[in-house]
């Protein structure tokens, strides 16, 4: 017994099912970009300590960017970094610092990694609810 099956679509239709799909994900990138940006500025300002120094904190001068397709690099992204008052503290309170003898100075608390963690659920669904509208 011999079966044949023929199935036939034509490629214009697959090709404008993956231009629509891809306008939606143009359309979605942006604001999915924000919603990361601004989970993970939440969750690293949860976990800096409070400091009793006056002038500008870390937990209060934290900035978020999206790059855009202008970006010099041509990659859509999403930045968190510490203000211009305190931009230059960041890596000194994540990686610690010693003192000349190797004691510690000042402990790491390595708090950017410790958001990226706390923001990855969050981070997921943002994710998958774009795999969603994208795919539906």
């Amino acid at each position: 017994m011999k079966v044949d099956f023929k199935y036939e679509q034509p490629l214009d239709e697959i090709v404008a099912e993956v231009l629509r799909m891809e306008t939606i994900l143009e359309s979605e990138q942006a604001e999915a970009m924000t919603q990361i940006g601004k989970e993970i500025k939440t969750q690293v300002k949860n976990i800096l300590p409070k400091s009793d120094e006056k002038g500008k904190h870390m937990r209060d001068d934290i900035k978020v960017t999206v790059q855009g397709k202008k970006a010099k690099t041509g990659i859509t992204g999403v930045t968190v970094h510490g203000g211009r008052d305190t931009a230059f503290k960041w890596h000194l309170l994540d990686d610690g610092t010693r003192n000349p003898d190797g004691s510690v100075h000042t402990p790491a608390i390595h708090f950017t990694s410790k958001a990226m963690q706390a923001a990855t659920p969050r981070i997921e669904q943002i994710i998958n609810e774009i795999e969603r509208k994208v795919t539906s």
